[in-house]
């Protein structure tokens, strides 16, 4: 441009860095910030945001921090998505207390903290193990009056599964349903998942009852089961001596087109055999034999 007499702006450069930054070309967006500081050129919020941004994204994040803390020392304020965007960078880089920093730093300038920004936290508080945290965080967010989404949910649900609390798990899915909030079809499947997770979580760890109210829940609202769910409330029933809800459990199995595996089919029917319940073990093996095939266990 200055080969043809046309001296960019402010505006040009911004344009130019924001564009090699989508890139991944920090360097060069770095080379031209600085080009544009000795050509007299003040780079607006937007100009700093972006670079900001394109340093998180390459882990440059303590030279993303020192940016922040210029624009502050030359009187450019920056805005919610400056901090986003290096909250964002701190939390995918495990540094979640830094981020919390930031939040703070964020709140005390007058900034106000949109869904974006609250979301990005969470997530990183949850994928650190931090789920105190988080719901202080999530608790934050209701008072500004900004409602968690399904997405938003998932990963707090998530975090609780990762660390074996699937009680607590299951209430936030009951919170979801209380509050009539429902994933789109981006987090469908991620939803689908986590709640075959807490009802084998569930099982697992001695609460069936609750399990199996989450199982009905799934079959109410057309949420698909899988096999491992499937087998894990029959085998818990079948040690608690529970054998008709297992049995149930299987008939419907076989309905949504699951097929049992021959450890399930044998848990149940042997169970009504020890107990001398012939005609409950002879209508379970007419249910195995009228199904396709039994699929052995691998």
């Amino acid at each position: 441009m200055p080969n043809r007499g046309c001296t960019p702006d402010s505006y040009t450069y911004g344009t130019l860095i924001n564009g090699l930054c989508r890139f991944g070309k920090i360097g060069e967006a770095k080379e031209l910030f600085k080009e544009m500081e000795t050509k007299g050129c003040l780079p607006s919020v937007v100009t700093y945001s972006s670079l900001i941004h394109g340093l998180c994204q390459s882990n440059d994040l303590d030279e993303a921090l020192g940016l922040l803390e210029e624009m502050i020392s030359k009187c450019i304020e920056p805005n919610v998505f400056t901090y986003s965007a290096l909250m964002d960078g701190f939390c995918k880089g495990g540094r979640s207390s830094q981020a919390m920093e930031l939040l703070e730093m964020m709140i005390s300038k007058r900034q106000r903290p949109n869904m974006i920004t609250y979301s990005t936290l969470i997530h990183g508080l949850c994928k650190e193990g931090k789920l105190r945290e988080a719901l202080e965080i999530l608790d934050r967010m209701k008072l500004q009056g900004l409602k968690p989404d399904a997405g938003l949910y998932a990963k707090i649900i998530n975090g609780f599964c990762d660390i074996f609390k699937f009680q607590e798990a299951a209430n936030f899915l009951d919170e979801m349903v209380l509050g009539g909030i429902s994933p789109n079809r981006l987090t469908w499947s991620l939803h689908v998942r986590i709640y075959n997770m807490v009802v084998q979580g569930l099982c697992t760890n001695g609460d069936p009852n609750r399990a199996f109210q989450l199982y009905l829940s799934m079959r109410s609202r057309g949420i698909s089961i899988n096999t491992g769910t499937f087998d894990s409330l029959v085998e818990c029933f079948c040690k608690r001596g529970d054998l008709h809800k297992a049995a149930r459990i299987v008939d419907e199995m076989v309905i949504d087109g699951c097929v049992p595996a021959e450890g399930t089919w044998n848990a149940v029917v042997g169970g009504f055999w020890d107990r001398r319940k012939v005609r409950e073990s002879t209508e379970l093996l007419q249910v195995e034999l009228m199904s396709e095939f039994v699929e052995p266990e691998r």
